[in-house]
């Protein structure tokens, strides 16, 4: 048998510090990428070039072969990843 639980708080004082929102970070969003698409990506000090190899179903996360031997690269959407067609 389940329980309830209630989540309101009895005092309206301490009610009204929880409920404020918290502004959300503008995250910057992978475009609609296909997989073998050619790219140019950045990500922190490392830039470069690849082909798309595998994306997710909501394009959060992009696998990129990378060209000069850099090795397949994860690209995580809103974590200062930069992707792009070329």
């Amino acid at each position: 048998m389940r329980q309830h639980v209630s989540t309101c708080l009895s005092d309206p004082a301490v009610a009204g510090e929880t409920a404020m929102i918290k502004p959300r970070r503008k995250r910057t969003r992978h475009p609609r990428l296909a997989v073998g698409d050619r790219v140019s990506f950045a990500e922190g000090t490392v830039a470069g070039t690849g082909v798309v190899d595998a994306v997710t179903s909501d394009y959060s996360i992009i696998w990129v072969w990378t060209d000069e031997g850099q090795g397949r690269r994860m690209f995580l959407q809103g974590y200062g990843s930069i992707v792009s067609a070329t």
